[in-house]
């Protein structure tokens, strides 16, 4: 009877230890994002011609850099590049074997990367790139040339200056884009915004549509319609920013329900089973009285 005694209140004891608090869950913390900053060299005493790059997302000439084969073998799905060099730079085409979470062109030197995907590209004024990998938001800011080899999901053409017209981008695309957005990066004012481009049909010149009517729509999907949408304000066009936009947080309201991840159902198991020996001891105790 001493050993029940001793079972249940250790039993007893768990079910109220693992119901406090915090208590028996794993936080997991997804990693942060490295951005790598990416820069052709001339060969020097100290280096080879050759792409090199920094921990960073500005180029410091003082700063520690290497070839990018070391960057290749540390990238990660998620990780932000910044590709920053002169028009006298060869053309660059690394392939990322990672999905990025933010590319950032900045030279007029040609650019042609490829990566499994990327989360937001920005091509800023003046840059010329070729991207090779699906797009889910794409930003092409003034006169920059930019070619989309692969489908993307929202392209943000962004018009630079204070002129009527500021729109100057010349812009294709070999797959389908599903929501076209041009704007005034100053004050944001929406130029116009289209739909569904068929692929390899967008075709923008000089900050102007060519792409023939049939292949694409001026009227939101119904379930784009519906959302509606707050607008928000594109990221500014610095150097070599290389920060994504703010993502809104997603309701969690709908989802109080759910059980969430790391809650555990074992504490009340453990109280259950210390009510059992509870009982089936008070049972047996009172059958030997008899």
């Amino acid at each position: 009877m001493k050993k029940l005694k001793k079972i249940v209140t250790l039993l007893t004891l768990a079910a109220v230890c693992l119901s406090a608090p915090g208590f028996g869950k794993l936080t997991v913390k997804a990693a942060e994002p490295t951005t790598y900053v990416v820069r052709y060299l001339t060969s020097t005493n100290t280096h080879s011609d050759g792409w090199y790059f920094e921990v960073a997302s500005a180029w410091d000439d003082n700063a520690f850099h290497r070839e990018t084969y070391y960057m290749m073998q540390d990238i990660k799905d998620g990780d932000y590049v910044v590709i920053e060099t002169d028009a006298s730079s060869p053309t660059f085409d690394l392939n990322f074997p990672v999905r990025l979470g933010n590319l950032t062109v900045n030279t007029t030197a040609t650019v042609v990367p490829t990566a499994k995907g990327y989360d937001s590209v920005y091509i800023l004024d003046g840059s010329t790139a070729s991207i090779n990998g699906d797009v889910s938001h794409a930003y092409v800011y003034g006169s920059a040339h930019a070619t989309f080899v692969n489908n993307v999901d929202t392209l943000e053409m962004l018009g630079m200056g204070t002129g009527l017209n500021n729109l100057h981008a010349y812009i294709g695309c070999q797959g389908t884009v599903n929501h076209l957005i041009a704007k005034d990066n100053v004050d944001q004012r929406t130029y116009f915004e289209y739909y569904n481009f068929a692929k390899n049909k967008l075709d923008i010149y000089d900050g102007s549509v060519k792409t023939e009517e049939q292949y694409y729509s001026k009227t939101a999907p119904a379930a784009t319609a519906a959302a509606t949408p707050e607008a928000t304000a594109a990221p500014a066009p610095a150097a070599t920013t290389a920060t994504a936009p703010a993502q809104s947080a997603t309701a969690s309201g709908a989802y109080d329900n759910v059980p969430k991840t790391g809650e555990s159902a074992l504490p009340l198991y453990l109280a259950g089973a210390a009510v059992l020996f509870v009982v089936s001891g008070y049972a047996l105790r009172k059958k030997n009285l008899q």
